[in-house]
């Protein structure tokens, strides 16, 4: 595929088809509304996401004491239940804190 060249036509035909689409304002709100669900910037969806993980962990340390302090079984399962809930948010998460750690430029000396 590296030495393939497309003629002329082969170029306008799919460009003239996008402008013509860019026109009409039918596609253009079936496109807005679909990206509705993605509208959120992705700093507010880590955010969001990021509290949730922390209100599990929350409730996972307190199920935790509860639960021993108790010794009833119950709460440990709930616990355990919890905090792998909490794991999974934290391994979703990394990936998305890697990547704004290695987006911010580094600081002038």
């Amino acid at each position: 595929m590296k030495g393939v060249r497309l003629s002329a036509y082969d170029k306008r035909v799919p460009a003239d088809r996008e402008r013509a689409l860019g026109r009409d304002p039918a596609f253009a709100r079936k496109l807005r509304e679909m990206r509705a669900p993605l509208a959120l910037p992705a700093g507010r969806r880590s955010r969001g996401h990021a509290a949730a993980v922390i209100v599990l962990a929350v409730v996972s340390l307190t199920l935790l004491a509860v639960g021993v302090a108790c010794a009833h079984p119950v709460l440990l399962r709930g616990f355990a239940a919890t905090s792998l809930l909490t794991l999974a948010g934290l391994i979703r998460l990394t990936p998305r804190w890697s990547r704004d750690v290695r987006a911010t430029p580094p600081a002038a000396q």
